[in-house]
């Protein structure tokens, strides 16, 4: 409600709560009437409140605020200015906008570090390239790659509305599903390059590695017929299991899979990732 952006609507999904939020919202209400509360009869999860959100809301533009983040007042402003000059700039009809973020870790109160996002500078990916890099097979060394995140991420709503739906079968991992659908219609990635909001890190049933990879599973399972198309199936999948253990702390199985996904890659998609891994170093030894 702080935004300074004066013409907004807010608009917040009751996904069926049961801990006292809806009566806090329904109090937040009287100082805020311009507030609308839907609430879900039934549980249907992060993806299921943003597609109720996108269908209720009536502006040209739509953010993503999650429940548990909190944005600077001037969010909203930054990245209508980023957007809507790209688009002058480029002429580009589908532009997803992201941006930085501070991180702070759960347990902590301030942030441990700035979580920087894909095409906060120029040259922004556009296109296809987007679903190999968020897949885990090829980042080339000539655009500026870094995070996503749909709590950051601001379009017009008839961009999400062309994309399609969040998959409610993804508790995580939906916002990838919808990045890798809109890069294949050649959609063009972008951020505000400064930490206009702070995602605080919660622990979830929802959100443990297990339950990560499963997903990461699901998600290469979906898009199966891009990626065998691409030759690069095998190797998308070997990639998952490799993120899982590198976060897990599991190192000899991290490199293990690691070298099973470069071992299923075509030659010549291995030569443009090796490539691209000497270009970024040549950049940071730069």
């Amino acid at each position: 409600m702080k935004q300074d952006w004066p013409n907004k609507e807010v608009i917040v999904v009751d996904d069926a709560s049961t801990d006292g939020s809806g009566i806090l919202l329904q109090e937040m209400t009287r100082t805020y009437p311009q507030l609308r509360i839907i609430r879900h009869q039934r549980n249907e999860g992060y993806p299921g409140a943003l597609n109720t959100i996108i269908k209720a809301s009536h502006g040209e533009f739509l953010a993503i605020f999650d429940d548990d983040d909190e944005s600077r007042q001037d969010r909203l402003t930054k990245q209508w200015q980023r957007l809507t000059e790209y688009e002058r700039l480029r002429g580009a009809d589908m532009v997803l906008c992201y941006s930085n973020r501070h991180v702070v870790l759960a347990g902590q109160t301030t942030p441990d570090h700035v979580a920087k996002a894909i095409g906060r500078e120029p040259p922004e990916p556009a296109g296809p390239i987007v679903a190999k890099y968020l897949f885990g097979f090829l980042a080339d060394s000539h655009h500026v790659w870094g995070m996503l995140g749909s709590g950051t991420l601001m379009a017009r709503k008839r961009i999400f509305l062309a994309v399609g739906d969040f998959d409610v079968s993804f508790r995580r991992y939906a916002e990838f599903d919808l990045a890798v659908r809109a890069a294949l219609r050649g959609a063009h990635f972008i951020a505000v390059n400064e930490p206009v909001m702070t995602q605080y890190k919660t622990a979830s049933a929802d959100n443990t590695g297990d339950v990560r990879l499963a997903y990461a599973l699901q998600l290469r399972r979906k898009h199966k017929e891009y990626l065998v198309r691409e030759r690069a199936y095998l190797a998308s999948i070997s990639m998952a299991h490799a993120w899982f253990h590198r976060t897990a702390g599991h190192q000899w199985q991290h490199h293990l899979f690691t070298a099973l996904a470069y071992a299923s890659l075509p030659r010549s998609v291995l030569a443009a990732k090796v490539a691209s891994r000497f270009g970024d170093r040549a950049a940071r030894v730069g």
